[in-house]
């Protein structure tokens, strides 16, 4: 386990909901204050906001990805799908290591939101559900997507050829 995921499992077994704890375990690479992290992924838990649509671990994946990668001017067109491909392919590696993207299909519940209440933190909801699973393989994504774009391999994970693939991983049922 590296340092990322050692603060995400401390954040999450600390009362952090998923998005928040992928979130802020990445502040040392966005830039961000663990205040403001807080708070900017504060919606996005149980699949945002307990709706189980996206995982939050997910989200907090992809809102440290676009405060680290995702600048680019207004209006780049070929910027903004340069973006939209590495999130399909960070989408696509989380769910590998998953096996979805849905909050949900995660659970194996269905697919319904839920009342606005926060199940309660105790052994048995850490060892019934896969959240810690999906926080560090969120932050392992994340990690090992950094690790590319520093040593120069991050564009052929996401050029427009690999992006078909991509897509094609993302839209297959589980």
């Amino acid at each position: 386990m590296n340092q990322h995921q050692s603060r995400a499992l401390s954040l999450f077994e600390n009362g952090c909901q998923c998005a928040q704890s992928v979130f802020v375990a990445l502040c040392d690479e966005t830039g961000l204050s663990e205040e403001n992290a807080l708070a900017l992924s504060a919606s996005f838990g149980g699949g945002i906001g307990r709706m189980r649509e996206t995982c939050g671990a997910l989200c907090g994946l992809l809102m440290a990805l676009g405060a680290t990668l995702g600048h680019f001017p207004q209006g780049d067109s070929e910027a903004k799908d340069r973006h939209y491909r590495l999130v399909q392919y960070a989408a696509a590696q989380f769910k590998q290591r998953n096996g979805s993207v849905f909050c949900y299909e995660l659970l194996g519940i269905p697919h319904a939101a839920q009342l606005p209440v926060s199940a309660p933190r105790n052994e048995k909801f850490y060892h019934e559900r896969p959240c810690v699973d999906a926080v560090l393989s969120a932050v392992a994504v994340f990690d090992e997507i950094m690790d590319a774009h520093k040593n120069g391999t991050l564009e052929e994970k996401i050029s427009p050829e690999a992006a078909k693939e991509n897509t094609d991983n993302l839209n297959k049922r589980t």
